[in-house]
């Protein structure tokens, strides 16, 4: 038997650093908004040779238990009790190490397909072996507009429903780890405050205005990402050059997304990015759905 699954991706349109802990760790409040596209396909085959494989479309991708969605296999067949005989492919659209979640979602999105298929545990117990994974996965089992604190893990969905602007996704084809993003961090911008920023950003959400949401958008990360990669800088001011409202790196990077007004504008800046650079410098996610999501 085979079924399928879709693995979310995410933009963080606030990332704000508050404290550095003992353990090396970052508590943060940030706004994650789930994305629809790009998105990945998970297909799991119940059917194979005893153990678990994972296999992936993108070469050089992490296969079996050195992928995050096989440790998530793992991890709930010992849960449930299950002796598994599963291949698990990954159909790769999500950038990897971009900030967008992608290994997170896809291990969500594994744990998500193989309670659903088996039913042994019930949301909570689920949740609690998501976060054995990681501080995001817990999110991506159920990916809902979130404010989310702690390192990650405290998530508190925003209600109603929430209607995004058009948004442009552009990736730089090239990775970047959280862990050089948060040593690169500077000390000074530790701490509390941009509160006000994100309730007018959630505010912005709630009622479509795109003005009030790209004038809101913050990320402490961003900065010393700009000062190393001046790529990520010349893509942002070409966005906004080409009329976007407002350009910013989503969570570690190095995906930057813009916010513009229309469609029409966002057709016109993914057009300028790709005159501008070339396919193998810059990968555009245009086709963004609109409709208001939860």
């Amino acid at each position: 038997m085979i079924e399928r699954e879709f693995s979310q991706s995410k933009l963080n349109l606030f990332l704000k650093v508050t404290a550095r802990r003992p353990d090396g760790y970052h508590e943060l409040e940030t706004l994650f908004l789930p994305l629809p596209y790009p998105a990945d396909v998970i297909t799991v085959d119940y059917d194979s040779a005893p153990g678990i494989r994972v296999t992936s479309s993108l070469p050089g991708l992490p296969e079996n238990l050195e992928n995050l969605a096989g440790r998530a296999a793992l991890a709930y067949a010992e849960a449930a009790g299950i002796l598994p005989s599963w291949t698990i492919h990954i159909e790769k659209v999500i950038p990897v190490a971009a900030g967008m979640g992608g290994g997170s979602s896809d291990a969500g999105a594994v744990l998500r397909r193989l309670n659903g298929h088996f039913k042994a545990l019930p949301e909570n117990e689920l949740a609690r072996l998501a976060l054995t994974l990681g501080a995001d996965v817990p999110f991506f089992l159920y990916p809902h507009v979130s404010v989310a604190t702690g390192v990650g893990e405290v998530f508190r969905p925003v209600e109603g429903m929430v209607s995004p602007p058009p948004l442009l996704v552009v990736n730089p084809n090239f990775p970047v780890s959280a862990k050089w993003a948060y040593t690169h961090l500077d000390p000074a911008r530790i701490g509390n405050g941009g509160r006000e920023k994100l309730e007018k950003l959630v505010r912005g959400l709630r009622e479509g205005d795109a003005a009030m949401v790209a004038g809101n958008l913050h990320n402490d990360l961003a900065f010393a990402l700009y000062e190393k990669f001046p790529l990520l800088r010349m893509l942002r001011d070409t966005m906004k050059e080409a009329g976007a409202l407002n350009a910013e790196i989503t969570g570690s990077g190095p995906t930057l997304y813009a916010v513009c007004e229309t469609v029409e504008i966002r057709r016109q800046v993914a057009q300028r990015v790709r005159e501008r650079f070339a396919k193998e410098t810059a990968t555009v996610f245009e086709n963004i759905p609109l409709s208001p999501i939860k």
